[in-house]
């Protein structure tokens, strides 16, 4: 037999087992709780055992009896709520209360009845009811009081979903206070917030009025364009700015912020070279209005790299002492058994230990067009590193053990931490993934912290 056959075959009878016990257990309660009249009490324990087993068939006999009794007095509920004729919602809740309790006992196995006049009255009951929700539904939508009459439409569609047309009523219920507070908040340039309730319109019925139309409205109205300028640089990495420059565009792209536009780098280049300014010529704030303008942002993005540095890193190595252990066979001299006997060898193994890293600072500002305001500036600090550090031995490193004050250590942490450097990786990111990394990360925190700032201060 397969091992997993020996393991899940005893664990599968086991599991049996206690299910059946637990079964008999709660039918064996029930009993002495039916003795004592409280059959509604016995009803649930007879409930719970069939549960835990389909097999027992004291429980289903017990729970055939005790239930009927339970599911009767839910049925006479349902009809004192029917006599009474005021609390037509609460006696339809009693009965579909019977219902489910009759549909539960139902999949162990056990039918329990309801006499066919329940139905017939439930139902003329359930149509009485859904007049009554649906003209109160109605008059909540003329008084415009919206959310209580989505509550009563949803109660309808529960009871019978296809009913007359509430389900539309319902939808316009959730819809127009949506659609007037979008419409409101275009009008009062509030125009991210027109956005997403006029949005959630569309979600739910692109069709709705205008909304569609209302929700483009307020995206143009809205949205902010942004030229990012060619970064400098107080180093001699000009190809870093470069990347820099592109990254941020990137990155302020891939924020998916739907009110931010971002201006086409060829655009930019094109003004730059039509004004005959190159990257010195796009330092001040003076310059960089004047090429924003021209190219039709509203604000512009500067910055310059202040720090740029790569650091490879030298392979460094080390001997290090250590212990090869081996066997060896002796012999009882009293009983002339043999036996093995664990010895150690002084050895020597060696460490390996490179870092790279790469180091960048940057500074920017977002300076709007329109009010000359620095609207976002910060210094980002960042760095980037990996490393590798692994051992090597000649021998054989199943056996090797540390060294420690000039004895063997013995401790599974120090001879753990010995196999790990052993089968350490041996290679690590290079300068230019790196640098790549660096770049794209804090060219990221850069952007999101844009966007923040921007949604914050603009409508």
């Amino acid at each position: 037999m397969p091992i997993f056959s020996r393991i899940a075959l005893p664990l599968a009878l086991a599991t049996m087992v206690v299910s059946c016990s637990g079964s008999k257990s709660f039918s064996k309660k029930a009993a002495k709780l039916d003795e004592a009249g409280l059959y509604a009490e016995a009803a649930e324990m007879y409930l719970q055992s069939a549960q835990r087993s389909n097999k027992n068939v004291d429980a289903k006999i017990g729970l055939k009896k005790t239930g009927q009794m339970l599911l009767n007095d839910k049925l006479s509920t349902f009809f004192k709520n029917m006599a009474m004729g005021s609390n037509k919602g609460e006696a339809v809740a009693a009965y579909l209360e019977a219902k489910r309790y009759q549909d539960q006992v139902g999949r162990l196995g056990v039918v329990l009845e309801i006499p066919d006049h329940y139905r017939t009255d439930f139902e003329r009951v359930k149509g009485e009811h859904l007049v009554d929700l649906y003209d109160q539904g109605q008059a909540l939508l003329a008084k415009q009081d919206f959310r209580a009459a989505e509550l009563l439409f949803s109660q309808i569609a529960k009871l019978e979903p296809n009913y007359k047309d509430a389900s539309s009523l319902q939808a316009v219920a959730y819809l127009e206070p949506l659609y007037r507070a979008g419409k409101a908040d275009l009008e009062a340039g509030h125009y991210r917030k027109a956005y997403d309730e006029l949005g959630r319109v569309v979600e739910k019925d692109p069709g709705y009025k205008d909304s569609g139309v209302l929700r483009q409205e307020a995206l143009t109205k809205g949205q902010y364009s942004i030229a990012v300028l060619p970064f400098t640089t107080s180093t001699k990495r000009t190809d870093v700015t470069s990347r820099v420059q592109a990254h941020a565009m990137t990155s302020l792209v891939e924020t998916k912020d739907p009110f931010l536009k971002i201006v086409d780098r060829e655009n930019i280049e094109r003004i730059l070279e039509e004004q005959r300014l190159g990257l010195s010529g796009v330092v001040d704030e003076q310059t960089a209005v004047r090429v924003g303008n021209l190219i039709g942002a509203q604000a512009v993005l500067m910055g310059t790299v202040m720090d740029y540095r790569e650091e490879p890193g030298t392979l460094r190595r080390s001997t290090k002492d250590a212990y090869e252990s081996y066997r060896v066979q002796q012999v009882n001299k009293e009983t002339g058994e043999k036996y093995f006997v664990t010895k150690y060898k002084p050895t020597r193994y060696t460490e390996y230990y490179q870092e790279n890293k790469v180091v960048m600072s940057f500074s920017y500002r977002l300076v709007s067009l329109e009010t000359g305001e620095v609207l976002a500036s910060k210094v980002v600090e960042r760095e980037a590193g990996d490393h590798m550090y692994y051992a090597t031995y000649d021998g054989n490193g199943e056996q090797l053990l540390p060294a420690r004050n000039g004895q063997v250590d013995l401790a599974d942490r120090a001879r753990r931490d010995l196999r790990g450097l052993l089968s350490a990786p041996r290679e690590m990111k290079s300068i230019a993934t790196l640098s790549s990394e660096l770049v794209r990360s804090a060219s990221s925190v850069m952007a999101v912290d844009i966007q923040s700032d921007l949604s914050s201060r603009l409508p």
